[in-house]
């Protein structure tokens, strides 16, 4: 958890998609320190919830809090076709809807503006850079700029 900056932890059965848990930060701090357990002898069977709340990646986020407040939980596993996609959090569904928020307060003015924006500022970017990170680099703008611009029609739709 450390290592990539994560909340928590799915346990799964080694060699298979079958959930078998899920630990979070929470969890570790209650099981090992205020039951002041030794991390090196215990289990991760004895920190981890059994049966995490999952629901499918083609839920919308309202779906999503609605099961985390009826289930009375924060994380829930995201799954597709059998397949563990990851964990989302309340905090990433906050976060999305304070982003949605700030989009859906945008005029379409402003959109339009944020559009031209960053199509008059790509080529300079990239003309800074050469060879292999100048390829690169555009690439990653290219798809950070399709994913705003996404995101900007998104909100003129919600707009109208």
């Amino acid at each position: 958890m450390e290592d990539f900056h994560v909340g928590c932890v799915i346990v799964m059965e080694p060699g298979s998609q079958k959930i078998l848990g899920i630990a979070t930060r929470y969890d570790f701090i209650h099981h090992l320190i205020v039951r002041e357990k030794n991390p090196r002898k215990t289990r991760i069977d004895e920190i981890m919830h059994l049966s995490p709340v999952v629901i499918d990646g083609g839920a919308t986020a309202a779906e999503a809090l609605r099961t985390m407040i009826s289930k009375r939980v924060e994380r829930l596993v995201v799954t597709q076709s059998g397949k563990v996609l990851g964990v989302l959090s309340l905090e990433d569904i906050v976060a999305a809807l304070e982003a949605q928020n700030i989009l859906n307060s945008l005029s379409k003015e402003r959109a339009q503006q944020l559009r031209d924006m960053i199509k008059r500022l790509t080529p300079y970017l990239v003309a800074r850079y050469q060879g292999d990170e100048k390829v690169e680099l555009q690439r990653d703008m290219n798809d950070e700029a399709k994913a705003l611009l996404r995101l900007l029609e998104e909100a003129e739709v919600s707009l109208r």
